[in-house]
């Protein structure tokens, strides 16, 4: 089987853009792409990062809808499967804890 991660590759670049844009109203630092090991476009999820976890809770209330959004948007125009953006899904977390849950490798597993 060949693998292919050019989709979730292009979600990766998306949300950098979209951190380093300043359209959320509640701004994240960080993100984590995790697509299918397929590689197919179907199913990516995303995790917002943000510095604190007061930062996150805010981030969840005001900008994590609209996050959404604009990244299902952002990656349609980036050539990403309008059908397949639909079901790209987020969440947000933040560093602290992720190091407390052990790091990159072991929060994101």
């Amino acid at each position: 089987m060949t693998s292919d991660f050019r989709w979730g590759t292009l979600v990766a670049a998306t949300a950098r853009a979209l951190r380093d844009s300043g359209e959320c109203i509640v701004p994240f630092v960080d993100s984590e792409v995790i697509p299918p090991f397929d590689g197919s476009p179907n199913g990516i999820f995303v995790w917002f990062i943000c510095d604190s976890a007061t930062t996150r809770n805010e981030f969840r209330a005001r900008a994590l809808p609209y996050a959404t959004g604009r990244l299902r948007t952002l990656v349609v125009e980036a050539g990403f499967p309008a059908a397949a953006a639909e079901t790209v899904r987020t969440d947000v977390t933040s560093n602290e804890e992720i190091e407390s849950g052990g790091g990159r490798f072991t929060f994101f597993r």
